[in-house]
């Protein structure tokens, strides 16, 4: 069996979240799954919160991985909004969690540090890219969150082409904050 780790018990507490949703995830029920005692965790993880925030760390790394380093501005902008989307939407509640856990130094620091740097690349100062930043995770958290929700979800499907209504939010925002989109391509104008 393989040692207990910070790594191995955030990506158990990820397969509960996903298994079982976010009101049942609780550090017992991650012991148990780990078959080990609920304060063996505790050497790993101070408390539910932090383990809530480690999570979500997790699920920004996925998403931010999942950006070419290469993008700047609003094309960045864009890229990122569509990845923390399809992270989020991968497993049950993610969006919820993300809502909710405290922000780790990491995220914190190195990741939107990341963020920022690609932002700022493509022409933004540091207070727009926090607000551009700060929008799109507003946006895509809601959407995903609606969409988390069945009948919310059944409404928004009868009202529109969900997943074009959610590329068009991602455009606004991006032309919002970064200048024009080209419809065509999707890339930045002059």
């Amino acid at each position: 069996m393989r040692g207990l780790d910070r790594k191995r018990i955030v990506e158990t507490a990820l397969d509960l979240l996903e298994r079982d949703g976010f009101a049942a995830l609780s550090l017992r029920k991650v012991a148990d799954a780990l078959g080990v005692q609920t304060p063996a965790l505790y050497w790993h993880v101070r408390n539910r919160a932090e383990l809530h925030g480690l999570m979500a760390e997790a699920m920004f790394r996925e998403a931010l991985d999942a950006v070419d380093p290469a993008l700047v501005g609003g094309d960045y902008l864009v890229a990122l909004g569509r990845a923390q989307h399809a992270t989020w939407m991968r497993r049950r509640d993610s969006a919820r969690l993300i809502g909710l856990a405290p922000p780790t130094a990491p995220v914190r620091g190195e990741l939107l540090e990341r963020i920022f740097n690609r932002l700022m690349a493509g022409g933004l100062d540091s207070q727009r890219a926090i607000q551009a930043h700060s929008a799109l995770q507003s946006f895509t958290l809601g959407w995903t969150l609606f969409q988390g929700n069945q009948t919310v979800d059944a409404l928004m499907h009868e009202l529109m082409d969900v997943d074009e209504g959610f590329e068009a939010g991602l455009a606004a925002i991006a032309a919002g904050f970064c200048g024009g989109l080209d419809r065509a391509t999707g890339s930045g104008s002059e």
